[in-house]
């Protein structure tokens, strides 16, 4: 529940973030960088969301590690 809290609050950040930013650029610099002003906020919550999906499947696949054996052979 924390964790979804924390992520929404990122979420939440990061489009206001966005939406601040998007006032200072023009339409050709949204342009240069594959963006419009439609989809900018959109785009950049996806790659947020994109982000959290590739850490949780990160942590899905890595084995649990005793840091109390590390180095013990």
């Amino acid at each position: 529940m924390l964790k979804q809290l924390y992520r929404s609050m990122i979420i939440a950040r990061q489009a206001s973030a966005a939406m601040e930013t998007l006032q200072y650029m023009s339409d050709r610099h949204l342009e240069d960088i594959g963006f419009t002003r439609e989809t900018y906020i959109e785009q950049i919550k996806a790659s947020i969301f994109a982000d959290f999906d590739a850490s949780d499947v990160e942590k899905a696949h890595s084995a649990p590690v005793n840091e109390n054996l590390l180095g013990a052979v």
